[in-house]
């Protein structure tokens, strides 16, 4: 038997509150719906503390070596490729705690904070590629860079650059396993509303065991050092441009990821399809 729905209604004495049952209902359901989103914040906090104290760990070490090499660096008996070598090391220590706390204050951040602003996507990927040629393990890697359109799109120039640079590292440490010569390759396409950047490299690929969540934080393939953020990040900053990113083939002897972003900012305002990997 259906039953009428009552407007709420005030008493003449005593200005007491009548409400209809379903009222009440989703009165008593409000917590239950706050509930996931009070779980997600929750177990990220979580996930921030626990990348704080392995970074931490981290630069204690890194510190260290910087401390030991600039000591040897004051002595006069040490010859010119060894003064060298002491430089580069330093730098490398200090690129990879750049890259660490970086990690942590994307992962930090609930929201893009920088406006969209309309600018050419393949300049931006140029960006990346020049500076995963200048990071350590990107250097000895032959990185292929195809023709790219003029493609415009509403985009964070600088989180863009920072989702394609982590692609472009995770492609070159892959390729520096590969037991033919290292090679990266990267490819720029339009089609529609839509634009598709494509990093392929010839690695040995991706373990069947991680691939269902190589998407979740922390999660490594074969890298100790790795602090498993890379592709969480790449993920949330293609979605924040009406994309994502997605685990299109991996073998032994190629894997490709795909990441794609819309080129209007209405679009990208849109929640996106979400990858299945």
């Amino acid at each position: 038997m259906r039953t009428r729905s009552r407007k709420p209604e005030i008493s003449d004495g005593g200005n007491i509150l009548t409400f209809d049952k379903g009222v009440g209902l989703d009165r008593r359901n409000e917590p239950e719906r706050r509930a996931p989103s009070h779980l997600i914040e929750t177990e990220r906090m979580s996930a921030i503390g626990r990348l704080a104290c392995s970074i931490s760990h981290d630069m204690r070490h890194s510190l260290t070596a910087i401390y030991a090499n600039a000591e040897f660096l004051e002595r006069k008996d040490i010859c010119a490729s060894t003064r060298a070598d002491l430089l580069l090391e330093i730098q490398e220590a200090v690129l990879a705690m750049t890259e660490r706390i970086e990690s942590l204050l994307q992962f930090g951040s609930s929201e893009r904070k920088s406006p969209l602003v309309r600018a050419r996507v393949s300049l931006v990927v140029e960006k990346a590629v020049a500076a995963v040629k200048f990071h350590p393990e990107g250097r000895n890697v032959s990185i292929t860079v195809g023709k790219f359109p003029p493609a415009e799109a509403d985009i964070d120039p600088r989180n863009l650059e920072s989702a394609i640079y982590n692609l472009l590292l995770n492609a070159c440490q892959a390729a520096t396993r590969s037991t033919h010569l290292p090679e990266v390759k990267v490819h720029l396409t339009e089609l529609d509303e839509r634009i598709y950047v494509t990093i392929s490299d010839n690695g040995p690929g991706i373990p069947a065991s991680v691939r269902r969540t190589l998407f979740d934080p922390f999660v490594t393939a074969g890298k100790p050092n790795g602090t498993g953020l890379g592709l969480t990040l790449a993920r949330r900053i293609a979605e924040e441009h009406g994309g994502r990113v997605r685990l299109e083939e991996s073998n032994r002897e190629r894997t490709v990821f795909t990441l794609s972003l819309t080129k209007s900012d209405k679009a990208a305002s849109k929640p996106a399809e979400k990858s299945a990997n």
